[in-house]
């Protein structure tokens, strides 16, 4: 047994019930830079930083009087161990009881992860970098695909619209308004693009603004009546970041889906306070379009931004429905409950 732990790459120490060390192996003197003759006999405590030196020899007898006798590899626990030069790492320890002679006797397993942590610290960042480039990706293209869009077919207005007016007044002032909702619309979009470069602006900002920009944002985009109305007693109100966040991703989604595959001429924007009795009182948003809809019972993957929608709702405990009848339209709600809120601000 002692030739089998002895080629074991990972670190095996045991310490008897003074917490001395009576086994040290080959790999734990590759990890700690002790030789066995300069361990054996020693306290544990030599291989543990000073400031861990407490607690770790009352866990140790604690696990010691336990009815415990072994913490598996998939139980184990990240600890911090020390060489012999001083320096600290963080390691993953099994542990286990034996008896020897009558004697308790603890064997340690130990391995050293630090590398194995600095890849993961690696790829998080990774992960972070390609999440910003990803965004970046997303602006850029809306950037293209919706303020860039408007703007072109509002610089072609504006050029024909002096001849226009000379010809057909009447057409003239019908373009004149397109022209105004199209400039109203990019200076929204903007307005978004903006905000999601400083994404602490999406909690600063009151949601009922960040609503109106949305319609904005989204008639100028698509040439989709969009009428937004928030209910005077709840456009002061604030939501907490996280689900004030949330509901504009999900009122985002919304819109985007009413542009890309609802064939609607109109949509709506509603926001306003539910109360169905003294204890249960909510603010409920609804986004609702009369659009080709849907029937609910055959989803296909073309509605994957229901289930998004769905999780961000859940992510922070909203009420999330889904209404739709073939021809007559979509309607999400949302409901929010009233300890979401923050005090009101000036």
């Amino acid at each position: 047994m002692n030739r089998l732990i002895e080629v074991v790459a990972d670190a095996v120490t045991a310490i008897d019930s003074t917490q001395r060390i009576v086994y040290f192996n080959s790999g734990a003197e590759h990890l700690f830079g002790y030789t066995r003759g300069e361990a054996i006999g020693q306290p544990l405590s030599m291989l543990i930083p000073e400031r861990f030196h407490h607690t770790h020899a009352e866990h140790v007898e604690t696990f010691n009087t336990s009815l415990t006798v072994s913490r598996l590899m998939g139980e184990r626990q990240s600890v911090f161990a020390r060489r012999k030069d001083g320096t600290e790492f963080r390691a993953e320890a099994s542990i286990s009881k034996i008896s020897q002679d009558g004697e308790p006797i603890i064997v340690a397993l130990l391995r050293d992860i630090t590398e194995r942590e600095t890849m993961q610290v690696n790829l998080r960042q990774q992960a972070e970098q390609i999440a910003v480039a990803n965004e970046r990706s997303r602006m850029a293209r809306d950037l293209h695909d919706a303020v860039s869009q408007t703007l072109f077919s509002a610089s072609l207005i504006a050029d024909v619209l002096p001849r226009l007016w000379l010809r057909n007044p009447v057409e003239a002032q019908r373009r004149l308004e397109e022209l105004r909702i199209l400039n109203r619309g990019a200076l929204a979009e903007m307005r978004m693009l903006l905000l999601e470069l400083r994404p602490s602006a999406l909690t600063e900002a009151k949601f009922a603004d960040l609503l109106l920009q949305l319609g904005e944002a989204v008639a100028g985009r698509s040439g989709i009546h969009v009428e937004t109305e928030v209910d005077p007693q709840v456009r002061t109100m604030h939501l907490h970041p996280e689900p004030q966040v949330a509901l504009y991703r999900i009122a985002q989604e919304a819109l985007n889906n009413v542009i890309k595959h609802s064939n609607a001429h109109h949509a709506w924007i509603r926001m306003h306070r539910e109360e169905n009795t003294a204890s249960d009182k909510r603010i409920c948003l609804e986004i609702r379009d009369d659009g080709r809809g849907f029937d609910l019972s055959h989803t296909t993957h073309d509605h994957l931004g229901l289930l998004i929608m769905r999780e961000r709702a859940q992510s922070v405990a909203l009420d999330f429905t889904v209404e739709s009848t073939l021809g007559h339209g979509t309607a999400i709600s949302v409901r929010i409950p009233e300890h979401h809120l923050q005090s009101t601000k000036p």
